[in-house]
């Protein structure tokens, strides 16, 4: 039941911004999926990506630091297979919109279809904000903080609040060139569920920018014991267009035998 909640988190997420998306679909389609921009300017500020498994826009599961520009607004969805099978499907959507520069608030719901045995539909929804504490500059990481929630009147999706804080730093290579950047992600969260253990983990994860808005992602958080059986971590691509994102990603959220298959996809519109 564990991977369904992270599963629902996923669904969340899939309709955010670029980073945009995993990134933020505005510079990542981070899940995040977000405005135009310039590639090498947006890729910086962006590092946003999709909607994650945790809801708020990152990579693949972990929120990142990036919020959405002034005057954004992202919608996202995206599914998540937990058995690469049919039996379990989380769906996530999320809507955001950047306040300002520094803040973006946003909600995002999760809707999972089960069939295994005994058919079930469970749904959830809450607010989520992001606030930005230091802007980038030379070696001077972005840095922000942030919460998230869901409720739900099913008691086999509990509730869930979730705070994070999270840094990027982004490395240029050759502008120019095949490989334009590599962004480092890293930061801790932790999740508390109703009734049950709360989760802590810390990650890290790396973004290798190509031509063309492609990137290239990858995640691995820090086992829980207390609540998880398998070291958290992702892997897949995303290409940042400008407006639309797509995320197409392996997941192990720290509950499945093995990694299950994500897709997200969003669009941003700045005003």
């Amino acid at each position: 039941m564990k991977s369904l909640l992270t599963v629902s988190l996923t669904a969340v997420a899939a309709i955010s911004s670029a980073y945009g998306g995993p990134g933020t679909m505005t510079e990542m389609p981070e899940m995040s999926m977000a405005q135009p921009q310039m590639e090498v300017a947006d890729s910086f500020e962006a590092g946003r990506g999709l909607l994650t498994l945790e809801g708020p826009s990152g990579m693949f599961i972990n929120p990142t630091s990036a919020t959405l520009p002034r005057n954004t607004f992202t919608l996202q969805y995206c599914f998540f297979l937990p058995q690469n099978n049919s039996d379990v499907v989380g769906h996530g959507l999320l809507a955001a919109y950047g306040v300002t520069d520094w803040l973006e608030l946003g909600a995002y719901g999760n809707y999972i279809d089960i069939n295994d045995g005994v058919d079930d539909e469970l749904t959830g929804a809450g607010p989520f904000a992001r606030v930005r504490l230091i802007e980038p500059d030379g070696f001077i990481p972005q840095v922000s903080i942030g919460a998230y929630s869901r409720f739900s009147s099913d008691d086999a999706l509990p509730q869930k609040i979730g705070a994070f804080a999270a840094a990027y730093t982004r490395v240029p290579i050759d502008e120019a060139g095949f490989l334009k950047s590599v962004g480092f992600h890293y930061g801790v969260r932790n999740v508390w569920l109703d009734g049950a253990d709360d989760t802590f983990n810390g990650f890290i994860g790396a973004e290798l920018q190509f031509p063309y808005r492609f990137y290239v992602v990858g995640e691995v958080s820090t086992k829980d014991d207390d609540t998880q059986s398998e070291v958290p971590y992702s892997f897949g691509v995303q290409w940042r267009a400008a407006g639309v994102n797509i995320s197409v990603a392996g997941i192990q959220d720290g509950n499945l035998d093995d990694p299950g298959f994500y897709f997200g996809i969003g669009y941003g519109l700045t005003f």
